[in-house]
């Protein structure tokens, strides 16, 4: 496994937010792990596309379903923005596939998908698909966009053991905000089917849009 820094540079970052029955996150988390609930029996789905340029995977775009969980704290160490528990990632191309499989231990669809983006003044409508399949449809909406720098906590679980990595995103401009005008639609599809797709929100309660940046993992560490 390399034992360097993992850089990986998009044009547009999108993740948003939404609320999730707490049992399907319970069955999708390993055991060491525990989602965090915004009200009583409702978790957190957390949705991210990027559209990559450059960077260790190559040029593709990436789709990522994730629940957001309690971060790991460690003394003298910066407080991350939020903890994540991918489990299930789409790429539209192999070597990607193989660059988040075999480098960061990540759950992948093993089909390649499609993912488009349609940026508009004031939103960014994302469109993932497989095989002329639809997987989801999401629509994010900016606020103000400013420089940023965050840090992150991302686990993996795979049959060697528990991981996690601090994953830095850097971009020349964030937007965030919970003013609700976002917008999921999820299908029936094997990257969805963890999911009671009827009880997941159709609105995020957060919306984040990050634009020229570069997302930045750091080796594994065993847990």
């Amino acid at each position: 496994m390399p034992a360097d820094v993992g850089h990986y540079y998009f044009n547009n970052g999108v993740n948003c937010l939404f609320e999730m029955p707490t049992s399907d996150a319970r069955r999708l988390l390993p055991a060491h792990l525990q989602p965090l609930e915004v009200q009583h029996e409702r978790s957190i789905l957390s949705v991210t596309a990027f559209d990559f340029y450059k960077g260790d995977g190559g040029i593709y775009q990436e789709a990522v379903l994730a629940i957001l969980v309690p971060p790991r704290l460690t003394p003298g160490e910066r407080l991350p923005k939020a903890a994540l528990f991918p489990f299930l990632v789409g790429t539209t191309t192999e070597p990607s596939r193989r660059e988040g499989i075999d480098r960061w231990r990540l759950p992948h669809l093993m089909q390649d998908i499609e993912v488009t983006f349609k940026e508009g003044d004031e939103c960014i409508d994302i469109s993932v698909g497989a095989g002329g399949d639809p997987i989801l449809d999401m629509t994010a909406t900016s606020y103000k966009f400013e420089a940023t720098e965050m840090l992150f906590h991302t686990f993996m679980s795979d049959d060697e053991g528990d991981f996690v990595s601090h994953v830095t995103m850097e971009g020349e401009g964030y937007s965030e905000h919970e003013f609700e005008r976002g917008s999921l639609t999820l299908y029936e599809h094997e990257m969805t089917k963890g999911l009671t797709l009827d009880e997941v929100n159709d609105y995020p309660f957060r919306e984040q849009w990050l634009k020229k940046g570069v997302e930045k993992f750091t080796p594994l560490r065993s847990l």
